[in-house]
């Protein structure tokens, strides 16, 4: 038994997952619930409590869990969490503090970065099984990924690597968290679609997809609305498009919570792609997929961190 830890822009998700990679039992905790306690503590601690109250829960006990993987943005090395600039987090000794709360000096911690650990559970238990060369695209608060040549997991010797998120697509554009401009995900990400569509709309309260969905089909006819929708499958459309041309897969799949919009956005998005507008090869363009695991996707791929 594994426990894999998600650590996303806006929450802390924690599951025990078994041999077979089922989650066993879940719980989720709220970045927006912290109240005066640092970022860096209130992540150790909902890890802590959540492990804790799933092992309580299932009568297991640590010294039977076998690691601990956990997925971060950022580029995660030696223990350390690092350049996480979604969560303003520069560097994080979060596998020393893990160790610390639980009182046990040689528990194994595995740290990868989240695109790569969503995308190890699409290769070997969802969407991507069937592709040896193949990418994955995660979209949600940011924009993460990893690539596979020959069924192979690509991982880079210096850093994560596979920033999709941190392509330029606008040089004169949009300043990104990272510090740089026009960065891919300062015009794709899930979050800037939700704001920039419940600000046309008039929605200030929260709204999840299915109801957003609901709202934009029931205004189409609102020009400011078409047009949102219009630029930003544009614009995902010129990112992967960037993707394709340098990689060349078989298949890309899309997860994140991004992939709660498929109904609005994938089906426009796919159109755009396989018109070949912005492709060099325009024959036999790569299948656009969707992400099978969802938001457990970084759960199950913590715990195939090898």
């Amino acid at each position: 038994m594994k426990f894999g830890i998600d650590l996303g822009g806006s929450h802390v998700a924690i599951g025990l997952v078994d041999e077979n990679s089922e989650i066993i039992e879940k719980r989720t905790y709220y970045m927006n619930d912290r109240r005066n306690v640092s970022l860096e503590d209130y992540i150790v601690s909902s890890i802590v409590h959540g492990v804790n109250e799933i092992l309580q829960s299932t009568k297991y006990n640590l010294c039977q869990i076998e690691s601990i993987g956990i997925a971060t943005p950022g580029n995660p090395k030696d223990g350390y969490i690092k350049n996480v600039v979604n969560l303003g987090i520069k560097e994080f000794n979060i596998a020393q503090k893990l160790r610390e709360s639980f009182g046990s000096k040689n528990l194994k911690i595995n740290i990868q970065n989240d695109g790569k650990c969503a995308a190890l559970a699409e290769k070997y238990k969802g969407s991507l099984k069937d592709y040896n060369d193949c990418v994955f695209l995660c979209i949600g608060t940011g924009i993460g990924g990893a690539a596979f040549f020959g069924g192979k997991f690509i991982r880079p010797m210096r850093n994560a690597g596979f920033e999709f998120g941190h392509m330029v697509i606008n040089k004169n554009g949009e300043k990104c968290n990272c510090g740089n401009k026009g960065c891919f995900e300062v015009y794709c990400s899930k979050k800037k679609f939700k704001e920039q569509m419940q600000k046309i709309l008039g929605i200030a309260e929260y709204v999840g997809a299915a109801d957003l969905t609901k709202a934009v089909e029931e205004n189409m006819n609102n020009d400011d609305v078409k047009n949102l929708l219009e630029e930003y499958v544009d614009n995902l459309a010129l990112g992967i498009a960037n993707i394709i041309n340098i990689l060349e897969p078989e298949a890309i799949s899309i997860g994140g919570s991004m992939s709660h919009y498929e109904k609005l956005i994938f089906g426009r998005l796919k159109e755009k792609i396989y018109s070949g507008e912005y492709l060099f090869n325009k024959e036999n363009p790569p299948k656009i997929l969707t992400a099978q695991a969802g938001n457990d996707a970084g759960i199950i791929g913590a715990t195939l961190i090898f």
